[in-house]
């Protein structure tokens, strides 16, 4: 799919943790020493958010997640600041692969699906949020062809939930709401970083893709960082407005002559890369 889309060769995470990620992705907001604003006090209400923003111009907001929603705090954090519905493993049935980590990603993709086909012509916005890619590894057998065996590996569950996502773009790209709907694809963090450098760049480069019936195939090879994706997103659908967001719009050609950079944290270290 990276060949239909706006592909992210050298992009940055903010940080090691999915409340990073998410904070980055979801608020723009950057990262500090502090915890992410996802778990600190102040910000479980009326910070700026992504749903927040186009809660305002009529969408409809979710978040969907396989597993239980309060862990990391998300579910508060997203009630307070623009999400509407929360869909966590409580709300599934007992028709569903649920393995350590809750909901396995194919069935909370084929969730998404039906919830989407059915939106008709209520714009909507939706963070999903898979985890089938943690040990132990836990995931359906007989989806596709193993990696290697045996079963629970880490390059099995790699190759799964690249097939989940594979599945569920295939059933989105036949569906009435692709044409009229931007799809991001990100990493939250990389895996494990570890190292004796003071910040261990290369744990931190993960991929990021926009696709969707409207984009058109690109590459931006700048360095960038997960806190673009929201000025970059919100460009690609059109919707305009003054938000505290300090990312680069890269759908604009001034940029693509600049060299980018992005801000990664470890520990109590910042690192500033351009």
């Amino acid at each position: 799919w990276k060949e239909k889309g706006i592909w992210f060769e050298n992009l940055y995470a903010t940080g090691t943790r999915s409340v990073r990620g998410i904070e980055a992705v979801v608020t723009g907001f950057l990262p500090t020493p502090a915890r992410s604003v996802v778990k600190l006090p102040r910000s479980q209400r009326d910070f700026f958010s992504v749903a927040q923003l186009l809660q305002s111009k009529g969408y409809e907001t979710s978040f969907l997640y396989g597993g239980e929603s309060h862990f990391d705090n998300m579910a508060r954090f997203f009630t307070g600041n623009g999400f509407e519905k929360i869909v966590d493993e409580a709300d599934f049935g007992d028709d569903v692969f649920k393995g350590s980590w809750g909901v396995c990603d194919d069935d909370l993709f084929k969730h998404a699906h039906e919830k989407f086909s059915g939106m008709g012509d209520q714009p909507f916005f939706s963070l999903i949020f898979t985890s089938s890619n943690h040990s132990p590894f836990d995931f359906p057998a007989g989806k596709f062809e193993l990696y290697e065996k045996p079963k629970a590996t880490v390059h099995n569950a790699v190759k799964y939930a690249d097939w989940s996502l594979g599945e569920f773009l295939k059933l989105a790209s036949e569906s009435d709401y692709w044409q009229n709907t931007v799809f991001l694809i990100v990493a939250d963090h990389n895996s494990r970083v570890r190292g004796a450098s003071l910040v261990p760049i290369h744990g931190f480069h993960i991929p990021a893709l926009f696709v969707g019936g409207s984009i058109e195939p690109d590459l931006v090879d700048n360095v960038a960082s997960q806190t673009d994706l929201l000025p970059t997103a919100l460009s690609l659908l059109g919707v305009e407005g003054n938000i505290p967001a300090l990312g680069i719009d890269w759908t604009q050609p001034k940029w693509r002559q600049q060299p980018g950079r992005a801000i990664m944290q470890y520990h109590s270290s910042n690192a500033y890369m351009h």
